[in-house]
């Protein structure tokens, strides 16, 4: 479930791979938008994979249904728990096992314009006022004979995006006033529904047809959240970019999983030991834009730009939408259901109140 640069990535690893052990894999990628939905119709036909790439939010569903072998199983082959960046236990654990092997991480940032943010001297607000000064349709802009402007296009997000939504949503909302907040910053979201750009992604290629970094830096958009891998992880001349202190509670994590039903588990381990290994993920970020999930790349002298990238999990506060499920089980459905929710309000057919009586668990 790859965009197709990452995708190719990922053959010139595996090609290398079966250089050296002389072992054939066959890589298949499915878009992104499709994968959960095509992964549990193969289980049903039989089809399954010997090894599936999964999102973190997936892994407890797979596990649960019983369509993993636990990583207990294989896992002398891999990096150890200890070796990884500390991420969310149930983004690889269910019921006290460990089922995936983290593959890299992609944590969501915010791109602004400086100009857009002239009353406060170029930076983000920092309180609830601030933004909705920013979000007044009067902040768009004069037109050449001073008249009102028709308001300027201010938000950017990626179209369908519940993740990219919830850490928006965690960055307008003040600490400490949770459920205010919360009700204040998604009115905030309505308020900006016609000022809103939402970039698509192509089903064949899993890639955005529009970047929103490029229309930030292009002055056609005054803020955009989305992940880093989209998004670069320096500022430009016209641009400034920082991570979200919450990223943990939304980034997107990607794993590899080997199927219950596999007569290969040795050879898909060996596989994934090497994928996974420190070789082939020192110059990850650089092949795809996603951080490395190895905590020895980041003492690594290239790696220390994205230190500031890592995810603080004390400094996370819970975002909308992105909260977990009650059960784990339930989080890849419990998302889906949020994402279309989001298109609707999004498309106009749903009301603030409606839409955000959608995203409670």
């Amino acid at each position: 479930m790859m965009a197709s640069e990452e995708f190719e990535a990922l053959q010139s690893v595996n090609a290398e791979y079966e250089r050296r052990s002389g072992t054939v894999v066959t890589l298949v990628n499915v878009a992104p938008g499709q994968a959960y939905k095509t992964y549990r119709e193969a289980y049903e036909s039989g089809r399954e994979p010997d090894v599936l790439m999964l999102d973190g939010a997936w892994v407890a569903d797979f596990a649960s249904a019983g369509r993993l072998l636990p990583a207990d199983l294989y896992e002398a082959g891999v990096a150890a728990a200890a070796d990884s960046l500390p991420l969310p236990a149930a983004s690889v654990e269910w019921n006290g096992y460990r089922w995936a092997v983290p593959l890299d991480l992609d944590p969501y940032g915010a791109v602004w314009d400086p100009r857009r943010f002239e009353q406060t001297s170029g930076e983000l607000p920092q309180t609830a006022a601030d933004w909705e000064a920013w979000a007044s349709p009067a902040a768009g802009g004069q037109s050449s004979a001073g008249r009102a402007a028709d308001p300027a296009p201010a938000l950017g997000l990626p179209s369908g995006d519940v993740r990219a939504f919830a850490a928006l949503i965690a960055l307008w909302t003040e600490p400490d006033t949770e459920t205010a907040g919360l009700k204040r910053s998604l009115n905030l979201a309505g308020t900006l529904r016609g000022r809103t750009y939402l970039s698509r992604m192509s089903a064949q290629e899993g890639r955005p047809t529009a970047t929103l970094r490029e229309k930030v830096d292009a002055r056609e958009l005054g803020l955009a959240v989305d992940r880093l891998s989209k998004l670069g992880a320096e500022d430009s001349d016209t641009s400034r970019l920082r991570p979200l202190a919450f990223a943990a509670r939304t980034a997107a994590l990607r794993c590899f999983g080997i199927t219950a039903d596999t007569e290969r588990s040795r050879e898909a381990s060996l596989w994934i030991s090497y994928v996974t290994g420190r070789e082939a993920q020192s110059d990850w970020y650089a092949s795809t834009g996603h951080l490395p999930v190895l905590r020895a790349i980041y003492d690594e002298p290239g790696s220390a730009q994205l230190v500031r990238w890592l995810p603080d999990l004390q400094a996370g506060r819970p975002a909308a939408a992105a909260g977990a499920a009650a059960d784990p089980k339930t989080a890849a459905a419990r998302e889906s259901l949020w994402s279309r929710s989001l298109d609707r309000f999004y498309a106009g057919e749903w009301s603030v109140e409606k839409f955000s009586a959608s995203l409670r668990p």
